[in-house]
Parts: structure tokens; C-alpha cells; sequence
């Protein structure tokens, strides 16, 4: 699990930037598979961000420092595509929308031409099609998070 600059194409990384959380369990749900992870140098896995790319789960959540998972990151051939997150208020520049702590905002990538990746959106709701297909797992990893206001 790792970023761009470590990720190697046919599988792996040349170096790891992340490591599975000892206190969560990976999970499979509806075909997902999912677990916790933190920066190996971050102690109580809840100072950082979620890797750019992924290794061997189809999504990779986050913790707070109260030990709740906040975040969840979806990866396609091994790419962050969409990230779910609820764990800060969140307000778009663009068209001003808020979305308040507890409740999912969803934000989309784009692979570029150069293997890198770009947020494409300003965030939004999810749709029924994610709620379906992605809520079971992120309520198995955190049964209070909210898909509507």
C-alpha cells in the first residue's frame, strides 16, 4: 500500500508506506474486501490519509484519533477511484454545498496519462447504487455513519 512513486504495475510496491491496523479485522462484504490500515510510521494509524494506491483489498478505511473509522477509499485495478468520507464537515469551493460531520461525502478520481491520479469533483451524496453496493461494508466498519442528511 503506497503512492505512486512505490507502486509497481504488476503487483507490490518498492516500498511500503502502510501497514494493516493490528486492531481491525479485514472484512469481506458483498465480494468487497476491506480492512483498516495505517502509515507505519504513525503509531496510532489516525494522523493520515488513505494510500493512492492499494495492494490486495478492494477498499482501505481509516481511523480518528477515538478509534472510529472516518474515512473508506475505493480502489479499481489497484487506482483510488472514489473516497467516502464523514469524519470532518466538508464544503465544496465551487457551488458551496456542505456536508456535515457523520454523514457521507463522496469525491471521484481520474487516472492521468502519466499513472497519476486526480480528484475529478467537487463532493456530493451518495447514490443508491453506491449505498447499495458499498454500504454493507462501511457500516460493518462503522455502524453510525449516515448515507443522507
Amino acid at each position: 500500500m503506497g503512492n505512486q512513486r512505490e507502486y509497481i504495475p504488476q503487483a507490490g510496491f518498492s516500498q511500503y508506506l502502510y501497514d494493516d491496523h493490528p486492531l481491525w479485522q479485514t472484512k469481506i462484504i458483498g465480494g468487497i474486501r476491506g480492512k483498516v490500515v495505517k502509515v507505519i510510521t504513525d503509531p496510532t494509524g489516525s494522523h493520515f490519509g488513505l494510500p493512492t494506491y492499494s495492494n490486495t483489498s478492494d477498499m482501505y478505511f481509516r481511523i480518528d484519533r477515538t478509534g472510529k473509522v472516518i474515512q473508506a477509499k475505493l480502489y479499481l485495478n489497484r487506482r483510488q477511484c472514489i473516497d467516502f468520507d464523514w469524519g470532518h464537515r466538508h464544503r465544496n469551493d465551487g457551488d458551496g454545498r456542505v456536508f456535515e460531520k457523520g454523514t457521507v461525502h463522496v469525491q471521484t478520481y481520474s487516472v492521468l496519462g502519466n499513472g497519476s491520479t486526480r480528484r475529478n469533483s467537487e463532493a456530493r451524496y451518495m447514490s443508491n447504487e453506491e449505498i447499495e453496493k458499498y454500504g454493507p461494508i462501511i457500516r460493518a466498519f462503522n455502524p453510525e455513519v449516515k448515507f443522507r442528511p
